[in-house]
């Protein structure tokens, strides 16, 4: 067995941290806009020329710096085709800079207003459900990560393109929270686990649900605040309204709204009935994963069928047999890459994925794999398809994430030609010496235990004369190489 078998990494590793100023690295385009302790900005790398947003969050404005930090730490864990990404942090005594995919399509608020105001109505059925099911799939997923939300609402759902069919991008993580559990007790079924309650009431006017508003509440405030926008998007105004936010919060309270009003006469049952399972006491409001499989959803928004087909199982058995360190690489690019650049990818990756959960599991891997072995007539083996998994599920997660997937489909593309791959060796090689070291390795991984002969494994297959580093020409010969080399 290879000695750095347990070596293991995921997208976060590859979130570039930086001292000093964004500017070394880019050039403001324009001002997006403005607050009180921060700036967004266009902007543009100087030396790729991809464009992304900066947020430039001035660190005396701010009164909680931790808070702040966790609120980057969770938008770094997150890896999901629906959460914005989080690309660069850039940190110095003034100010906190946060290097972001760039979203142009507007937020959802402003695009139902300016729907109602040109159409004279608000979405349709299938238009929101196809817009709601991502907002889903994005809040289930972080619940299974352990992740509360806090604050989903319109304006914090942004369109990543102007077109009509463009993906959406979960934002704001200001007010998230990790999700605290303890265990009950302990029986021949295994651990069993009760998620303890949050306290603070934190949150937006009109859809901050009642329990929040009592200071005890669990992941399910997320379920409430997204029936709120479910209703919304579909009737064009707040079920819940006041003159005041206090007048507001008591109709919260009372937990009593209608379905009365001509908006609502074309209205299905099952959409009502899906909004009343989520604008609800919270012992009997659904969870995450019961809101995406509700028949309303299911109906208007069919898994799409047919992606899988063009999974090349070949080529990814090829990217088993990859060596680590190429499997390193093209993770990195996989972080890299535009949402336009992998869009068929991403349309794979949301089929198997069964339960919208935003990971994939073995069995949706398995189920997959054997649908395609049957079609292809191909002779792999149920041990060679857990191999596989196991191969692609780079942090040992015992779930594939969205970016492990990209990675090992990435595998012979042209996104590992030279130009991407060069970006990658800048990013590693930071004292500029034209060599990647150890120690520049280590840090990437971010984990000091990492014995000299793990990480001697690591790179053997790229250290091609031996010298415990690995230069430009190393890197690139054995990035061209199917596996990245072999040495004897």
């Amino acid at each position: 067995m290879s000695s750095d078998n347990h070596i293991s990494f995921c997208r976060k590793n590859f979130i570039l941290q930086g001292e000093g100023r964004f500017t070394t690295n880019y050039r403001k385009i324009k001002e997006l806009g403005s607050g009180s302790f921060a700036k967004v900005y266009l902007v543009q790398n100087n030396r790729t020329k991809e464009i992304y947003a900066c947020k430039e969050l001035n660190k005396n404005k701010i009164n909680d710096l931790d808070s702040l930090k966790d609120e980057i730490n969770i938008m770094s864990k997150c890896d999901h085709p629906n959460i914005l990404q989080l690309k660069e942090v850039y940190e110095n005594s003034l100010s906190i800079d946060l290097i972001m995919e760039q979203c142009v399509g507007g937020c959802l608020f402003d695009c139902l207003v300016k729907k109602i105001k040109t159409e004279g109505k608000a979405y349709s059925e299938k238009e929101a459900a196809i817009i709601f099911k991502q907002i889903m799939s994005a809040i289930s997923y972080c619940h299974n990560q352990g992740i509360c939300h806090r604050d989903i609402k319109l304006e914090n759902v942004l369109f990543l393109t102007n077109q009509k069919n463009s993906p959406i991008k979960l934002i704001d993580f200001g007010l998230s929270k990790y999700i605290k559990r303890r265990r009950r007790f302990h029986n021949k079924n295994g651990k069993n686990y009760e998620t303890m309650n949050m306290r603070s009431i934190v949150g937006s006017p009109h859809y901050i649900s009642p329990e929040v508003l009592k200071g005890k509440y669990t992941q399910k405030c997320d379920i409430w605040s997204a029936g709120i926008v479910l209703y919304v998007m579909l009737v064009g105004y707040f079920p819940f309204d006041g003159d005041t936010d206090n007048d507001t919060y008591n109709a919260i309270k009372k937990k009593q709204f209608n379905f009365d009003g001509d908006a609502w006469r074309n209205i299905s049952n099952d959409a009502k009935d899906l909004i009343k399972h989520m604008i609800c006491d919270e012992d009997k409001r659904y969870d995450a994963e019961r809101v995406l499989n509700h028949p309303w959803l299911v109906k208007m928004t069919p898994n799409t069928k047919g992606a899988v087909n063009k999974i090349n199982l070949k080529h990814l058995l090829n990217y088993k047999n990859c060596c680590k360190f190429k499997k390193f690489v093209l993770t990195y690019i996989a972080t890299r890459l535009k949402e336009k650049d992998i869009n068929d990818l991403e349309k794979i990756f949301l089929e198997i994925d069964e339960n919208k959960d935003g990971t994939l599991s073995f069995d949706e891997m398995k189920k997959c794999f054997i649908k395609l072995i049957k079609e292809k007539n191909l002779q792999i083996s149920v041990k060679e398809v857990e191999e596989l998994f196991n191969s692609i599920d780079i942090d040992n997660s015992k779930r594939i994430e969205y970016t492990e997937f990209i990675a090992a489909m990435l595998e012979e593309s042209p996104y590992c030609k030279e130009d991407k791959l060069i970006d990658f060796f800048h990013m590693l090689d930071k004292d500029g010496s034209g060599k990647i070291s150890k120690n520049e390795i280590k840090n990437i991984l971010d984990n000091e235990n990492i014995r000299d002969k793990e990480l001697n494994t690591f790179i053997n297959s790229f250290d091609l004369d031996g010298d415990g580093q690995i230069d430009y020409k190393e890197y690139i010969s054995s990035m061209s190489n199917k596996k990245g080399r072999n040495k004897k």
